[in-house]
């Protein structure tokens, strides 16, 4: 017998192996099956669901029927069973293109009351979740993986409060959270990172800058202190001191090319970096980068080396007098060479003899080269260090800080900061190895840029 003045004033009439279902909006459409028996189980037309669309369509492997409705749609799916989607979930579903979207057909129903009055609902190849405050929003492939390893919802992440982005550098992609963001990269891998050093990385530009994708997982020991690993270096949580941040020279190249260097190096062809961990450190990693006909940077060669005795002085502040010992912070130009005998050098080269000075005193020589039969301290006697045993100036580099061009002199802010042999601590140059200073020499161009300083303060 057929039913009518039902909800929203249509009609309901069952016949042997089905149910036709009308209402003026939507137009009568036959139910059968199992589609039927869920629908009717959940109040038919009286349900959430309302009215049926549309007739049921079936297809694929496995065989899945869909029939829509008014506020959703119902899937059965063989060997599975039939489960409703619906509401905010079924209108992200279908936003991605439902049943022939990446998540594939439903596993099972919605599941609400989750904590935050959340509800979730797991499909083929994924999930969906809304949460009040968060909004609804999908997790899939290898961060679902992830995700679930951290225990989902109920983990420390909690929600998901946007769907994943890819694209980013290198191919990866990333998917926030409410207490952190999942990473993945090939080669990386997939991790989360979170809390303190989240924060820490998200502040340094995130997979685009210095530290590149996560590796490994926040491992933490029963004092507080944690530590995880990256592509190019590693973030540590000391407890009363907050972040330590460790670069590798694998790094330095990389950031040129992500963008991810403090300071500007205006396209330099080469692009040199002397690198120390930490303030009143003396060790440092050189690194020169060479630009390549795409415009990317790639590593050219390295080695070890030493800045002042005091280690660098902080950005922006003056080295001041030699005998402090500060190397500067900074990108400088490097415009011109010294010594005794040009190696083979594209630098303008200036070969010292017994009268050769570099200003250190307060007057119109300041922090310049000279000629002088006098040797007045601090004025440096250039040839004294050249030919003394250790041969500090038998080749050298004018580092451009505190002098033109990248800045007018300012008096007793700081002099005589060069690329130097003796690989020992100086009173504020950069020093290496005799070989590896003639590398530079022999690779240098005049306009070359000089990145000099704590990593820290160096990269983001």
């Amino acid at each position: 017998m057929q039913q009518c003045g039902l909800a929203g004033g249509g009609c309901l009439q069952t016949f042997k192996h089905g149910t036709i279902a009308w209402s003026k909006a939507t137009g009568a459409h036959l139910l059968t099956g199992a589609l039927e028996d869920a629908w009717l189980k959940s109040g038919g037309v009286t349900s959430y669901l309302g009215y049926p669309t549309g007739d049921a369509r079936c297809g694929g492997d496995p065989r899945v029927c869909q029939q829509a409705f008014q506020r959703g749609s119902l899937y059965n799916v063989t060997g599975k069973g039939t489960f409703p989607v619906w509401g905010a979930i079924n209108a992200t579903y279908e936003s991605l293109g439902g049943l022939n979207g990446y998540l594939g057909y439903p596993l099972d129903a919605e599941t609400c009351g989750l904590p935050g009055g959340a509800c979730t609902q797991r499909f083929q190849r994924g999930a969906v979740y809304f949460a009040p405050g968060a909004g609804t929003f999908p997790v899939w492939g290898a961060i679902n993986a992830r995700y679930l390893a951290l225990g989902g919802s109920r983990g420390y992440l909690g929600y998901p409060t946007g769907a994943e982005s890819c694209g980013l550098r290198g191919g990866g992609c990333a998917q926030s959270f409410q207490r952190g963001r999942i990473y993945y990269a090939a080669g990386a891998g997939t991790q989360a990172v979170w809390g303190g050093l989240g924060q820490f990385y998200a502040a340094r530009k995130a997979q685009d800058g210095a530290l590149g994708y996560p590796v490994t997982a926040e491992a933490c020991d029963r004092s507080g202190f944690c530590s995880q690993s990256f592509q190019y270096g590693v973030l540590q949580w000391v407890p009363g001191s907050g972040v330590r941040y460790r670069l590798t020279s694998a790094a330095y190249c990389p950031a040129l090319n992500s963008g991810a260097v403090k300071y500007r190096t205006a396209g330099a062809s080469r692009v040199s970096f002397a690198i120390a961990d930490d303030y009143r450190s003396t060790r440092i990693t050189f690194i020169t980068c060479v630009r390549q006909p795409d415009g990317s940077y790639a590593k050219e060669w390295g080695a070890l080396g030493h800045a002042g005795e005091s280690g660098f002085a902080a950005p922006g502040v003056a080295t001041g007098p030699t005998w402090q010992a500060f190397s500067p912070t900074g990108s400088f130009t490097v415009t011109q060479a010294f010594g005794l005998g040009n190696p083979g050098t594209a630098l303008p080269y200036r070969t010292l003899n017994p009268y050769s000075r570099w200003g250190g005193r307060l007057n119109a020589n300041y922090n310049k080269y000279f000629e002088s039969s006098s040797d007045v301290f601090p004025d440096e006697n250039m040839w004294y260090f050249a030919t003394r045993p250790s041969h500090d100036y038998r080749q050298g580099v004018v580092i451009n800080y505190n002098r033109p061009p990248d800045a007018p002199i300012t008096m007793n802010a700081g002099f005589a900061i060069f690329l130097h042999g003796n690989n020992l601590p100086t009173w504020g140059c950069i020093s290496l190895n005799d070989g590896d200073l003639l590398q530079y020499l022999r690779t240098a161009h005049s306009g070359d840029r000089f990145v000099m300083g704590v990593a820290y303060d160096i990269f983001n």
